[in-house]
């Protein structure tokens, strides 16, 4: 039996160019973070000016944002690997997560007036 055989859907050959994307969640560190945006490190190089989905977490908290990617810097690693530093704009940010962000920078401020 060859694997086609198998198959219960019909595949159908593409004649020309049709392209999809996946979208994965990747942990980022975050080097830096405001209102308005963040600066990440990633292992993947994201395009500039495309608008990735980003979702911060602590704890159980969790706040989803649209971030449109305005600069990429590579980071040369001694082993020869590669990340990036990713620069995020935040957009259309709603009151939840603003809020929510907004709670995340007070509490690291006030631990760093604190210590």
């Amino acid at each position: 039996m060859r694997l086609a055989d198998r198959r219960v859907g019909t595949r159908f050959e593409i004649v020309g160019e049709l392209w999809g994307s996946v979208h994965a969640l990747e942990p980022l560190h975050v080097c830096n973070l405001s209102l308005g945006g963040a600066l990440v490190e990633s292992i993947a190089p994201l395009p500039v000016g495309s608008v990735q989905p980003v979702r911060m977490s602590r704890g159980a908290e969790t706040a989803d944002v649209r971030a449109t990617v305005r600069h990429l810097s590579p980071i040369h690693l001694q082993g020869g690997g590669s990340r990036y530093r990713v620069g995020l704009e935040f957009v259309d940010v709603d009151e939840q997560a603003a809020g929510w962000i907004g709670s995340f920078i007070e509490e690291h401020r006030a631990s760093e007036a604190a210590g």
